[in-house]
Parts: C-alpha cells; structure tokens; sequence
C-alpha cells in the first residue's frame, strides 16, 4: 500500500480539459470555479457537499480559513501568478490543455499558462469555430448552403496548427 500511495502522489497529472485563467479584476466570479451554475443557480452553490470540500482544500493550501472571503482574500493579496504557481505545483501538473472556446472577459490566452506548466495545449471547440463563421458571413454576402457551410468550415479548420 506504501508503494501504490508513494506513486500516486508523485505522479504528474494531465489536465485534459481547462479553461483559460482569469485575472483577479475579471467579471468571471470566483465561485463560479467550483461550478457550472450561473445566474440565480449561482446561490445555491456554497451548499453543495463538492462547493464545501473544494472550499477546504483550497483554503488549506493557502493557509487561510475555511470561507469563501477568506479565499478571496488571499488571492486578492497574494495575485494570480502566485497562487497559479502554488496551485500547479501542488497538484503536481505537468501538461494543460485549454479548451479556450469559453470565452469571458480578460482572460490569459495560452502563452501565459506557459508559465505554471511544461506542456500547454488548445482543445479547439469546432462548434465556436462554426459560429465564428456563420457570424461573419459569406465573403460575397450571398445565402448560406449547406455545401458553401462545409467548404468554409473544413478550410477554417486546416488553417489552426495541429
């Protein structure tokens, strides 16, 4: 049992699905971080058994007490690369990939998650891609097909670096 606990804890995860890291200053509440409620499903959160446990995780690792201002708090007084620094290091994280379809305001692209981690990665959302088009429009400004859809969409999707 010594040897499967000594492994699992010095094993290097993979995070195979993130979102991008917001600033401290964003709209994107902190408590949506521990789930994916929003509007009036947001005040049920802090009852919810996983809300309660992640709360105590987290505020043991920082070394504050166990309440949502606490956290804030400290992440307010410490900044975000520090408590990215002390978050990924903890959790032993050694490869991001960033699913950065969600979009919210300020958030860090790709290139500044590099910091935190050795291997950072895009998840590309193919249905944003097919919005981002649609939104755009045909270059002539003609009516969309199903046929002039799949031309666009399969070009667009050659064009991101794999």
């Amino acid at each position: 049992m010594d040897e499967l606990r000594k492994a699992v804890e010095e094993v290097e995860l993979v995070d195979g699905h993130a979102h991008n890291i917001v600033p401290l200053d964003s709209t994107f509440p902190f408590i949506r971080a521990f789930t994916g409620a929003s509007g009036d499903a947001l005040t049920f959160s802090p009852h919810s058994l996983s809300f309660k446990r992640n709360l105590k995780d987290i505020a043991e690792l920082y070394g504050c007490e166990s309440t949502l201002q606490s956290v804030e708090d400290y992440r307010r007084v410490n900044g975000i690369q520090s408590i990215c620094s002390t978050c990924f290091k903890t959790a032993r994280i050694s490869t991001i990939l960033i699913d950065d379809g969600f979009e919210v305001d300020k958030m860090h692209y790709i290139e500044w998650h590099k910091s935190f981690s050795p291997l950072v990665g895009r998840i590309l959302r193919i249905e944003r891609v097919a919005e981002q088009i649609l939104e755009e429009g045909l270059p002539d400004g003609s009516s969309w097909t199903l046929d002039s859809f799949i031309e666009i969409f399969i070009s667009k999707l050659k064009s991101y670096p794999l």
